[in-house]
């Protein structure tokens, strides 16, 4: 069997590189648009203040040198990476909205876009935790510093400090913009919409290259988890819940089945029939399974089915619920199968004694099915 787990490790690990790639690109692209809408100011399309886009834009160019020498020269697969990455993001976003005001008003949502991609769910509630911080602080350095929202209103330019200084000397003589519908189009809604395209083409980026970084992941899973003659979990699977998931779980139950006349069934018809043997008693452990019964195969023709918290006498009639089955499967073939059983209880943190103690069982069980039928398995 190749080795998946392995695939998988490699998977992960490349994966978290590609976030981080994209993360940083995410950098360059939003300096990109701060850039065009600095330019815009520049050659006198927007009438605001030059010198609060100046500081938005000069600041994001000031930001971009970490990000580029981390692009040169860092560890792309340190997995606390992204950390730095996105509070870097997150900061970014202060800044610009800081000074740009209205028209960045979309500029917080941009890290948490770039978290999503990231296979830890815990990275989106970093990210908030620090937008929060940042939006706190920008929306106070925005009301006394940033571009001031009373200019759509009025037909001017100008920050709060301004308008407070006409009001304290009583001069305060302001025409109405006569065009209010002009101003709020040009002036807020296409600010917004260049913002608004930056999410799209982010989103659509970053939304379809993880699903298929998702698809490989979920394709390898399978693969790593479950035997691919049987169907069912496979020793990788098993080992990671026994020293995961299980120990956490106050009760179990281990039932060991195995294959009494394997032996017999591959000299005689070949292994190609004693394949379809093994998969005759996996089926009828699988039917049985749910999210509290889980089938194993640890070796060639040996099983574990193991029961979270089991119910009275859950497992010795499910036992006899696999027996029977095994027994009617057995009706009319040629070739019939013939298992060995044994099971354990205890609890999830003593797992390989459970195991163990199943398995000695089971094969007391086998001694005596083949001292009564002299089977040689």
């Amino acid at each position: 069997m190749e080795d998946f787990a392995e695939q998988y490790r490699q998977e992960v690990l490349e994966q978290e590189i590609k976030s981080n790639k994209r993360t940083l690109k995410g950098f360059f692209w939003t300096f990109a648009a701060v850039g065009f809408m600095w330019l815009l100011t520049v050659v006198g399309f927007f009438e605001v203040d030059i010198r609060l886009i100046s500081i938005a834009f000069f600041a994001t160019f000031i930001m971009i040198i970490p990000v580029l020498y981390i692009f040169a020269r860092g560890d792309l697969a340190n997995s606390k990476l992204k950390y730095a990455l996105l509070s870097l993001m997150c900061i970014e976003s202060g800044v610009i909205a800081s000074f740009m005001s209205f028209h960045a008003v979309l500029i917080y949502v941009l890290p948490l876009l770039f978290a999503i991609q990231y296979r830890k769910r815990s990275t989106v509630w970093f990210v908030y935790g620090v937008n929060t911080v940042t939006m706190l602080i920008s929306s106070f350095v925005s009301f006394y510093y940033g571009i001031c929202d009373l200019n759509l209103l009025f037909a001017s330019n100008h920050i709060r400090n301004w308008y407070l200084e006409l009001l304290a000397e009583g001069t305060l003589n302001l025409p109405f913009n006569e065009n209010p519908a002009y101003v709020i189009v040009v002036f807020e809604v296409f600010p917004r919409s260049i913002t608004l395209l930056l999410f799209s083409i982010l989103v659509h980026y970053t939304v379809i290259s993880s699903n298929e970084d998702a698809y490989k992941i979920a394709r390898l899973t399978y693969l790593k988890e479950t035997d691919t003659i049987t169907k069912v979990y496979n020793k990788n699977k098993y080992e990671e819940m026994a020293a995961e998931y299980y120990p956490k779980i106050d009760q179990i139950s281990v039932t060991f089945w195995d294959l009494n006349n394997l032996k017999e069934i591959n000299d005689e018809h070949g292994h190609a029939m004693g394949d379809k043997a093994i998969e005759m008693l996996s089926s009828s452990l699988y039917a049985r399974s749910d999210d509290r019964r889980r089938v194993y195969r640890i070796g060639g023709d040996e099983f574990l089915l193991i029961i979270d918290n089991p119910a009275p006498k859950e497992t010795e009639e499910l036992i006899k619920e696999v027996t029977e089955s095994i027994d009617s499967q057995n009706e009319g073939r040629d070739i019939k199968i013939y298992s060995a059983v044994g099971y354990a209880f205890g609890k999830g943190k003593d797992i390989a004694e459970i195991v163990k103690k199943a398995d000695a069982c089971m094969y007391e069980n086998k001694r005596l099915s083949k001292t009564e039928s002299g089977l040689q398995g």
